[in-house]
């Protein structure tokens, strides 16, 4: 007989926000973005983007489920799971994905969020065999679905879930999760296909043309250079020899010259 398995207290309870983008949420938006582009592996999406992520949109769990670039039609079998004891819900989801319900999703050439609890009532949802073959031991209530589009194709799945006790997946969190949704793919598709990261190189071909058209002095340049690398500002103010005070004046006064107001706004000017 299997052991009864108890979600940890801390997992237990989420705080709610005001359905308002407050500042703080900004803030998290921003450093998830930025994050988002500093990914250049799968563990580095696990490690870095889902627990930020989990900071703008709770979850209690998280997976990246793939296709096999090399032939779409297979699954790979190692999926990404936040924290990583949800592994062995991914695993068995794996070999009973055939049974589910919104495996539509696969077929879409444009990315689509949707919400479990939207389109399969509760009853369906929680006496499927599916339900009880791979999420009933962690208590999984809500689901967001996300599929990520890869040069027109489909490419994984990332999923958020919920217990009960935390409730269904808000509207707010899918305003949040969808508006994210171009980073993601973006992001994605240069872990899938590191050969395409030739984009990077062309960002840094951009910087001369960047820094003559906004009247960048010098230093800017070369702080905006460290920027298209990817660069945090611990690591510029390294390269540099400057300080972080140093490097925010240098910072607010790229976003005046370029008209932006965040660092991932400066790596759209692209």
């Amino acid at each position: 007989m299997k052991q009864s398995w108890h979600l940890p207290e801390n997992q237990h309870h989420f705080t709610r926000r005001r359905p308002t983008m407050e500042k703080n949420n900004f803030l998290i938006y921003n450093d998830i973005v930025y994050t988002l582009y500093q990914c250049k592996s799968y563990e580095a999406l696990r490690d870095e983007f889902l627990p930020r992520l989990r900071l703008l949109i709770p979850f209690t769990y998280a997976s990246i489920i793939s296709v096999n670039p090399e032939n779409r039609t297979e699954i790979v079998p190692t999926p990404v799971c936040f924290p990583d004891y949800f592994y062995e819900a991914e695993l068995l989801y794996i070999d009973h994905m055939s049974e589910d319900h919104l495996l539509w999703i696969n077929n879409v050439r444009e990315s689509q969020l949707v919400r479990e609890s939207d389109l399969v009532n509760d009853d369906v949802r929680l006496n499927s065999s599916l339900y009880q073959h791979c999420y009933q031991k962690f208590h999984v209530y809500d689901s967001l679905q996300y599929s990520m589009i890869c040069s027109g194709e489909f490419s994984g799945i990332l999923t958020l879930f919920r217990t009960k006790i935390d409730g269904d997946f808000t509207d707010d969190d899918m305003f949040f999760f969808r508006s994210l949704g171009k980073h993601i793919n973006v992001t994605y598709e240069q872990i899938l296909y590191p050969e395409k990261e030739k984009g990077h190189t062309a960002l840094a071909n951009r910087i001369p043309a960047l820094a003559k058209g906004y009247d960048l002095t010098p230093r800017e340049t070369e702080i905006l250079s460290l920027i298209f690398s990817f660069a945090n500002n611990d690591e510029i103010a390294s390269t540099l020899g400057i300080s972080e005070n140093t490097i925010q004046k240098h910072l607010q006064n790229i976003f005046r010259k370029t008209g932006t107001s965040s660092k991932w706004d400066l790596l759209r000017l692209s």
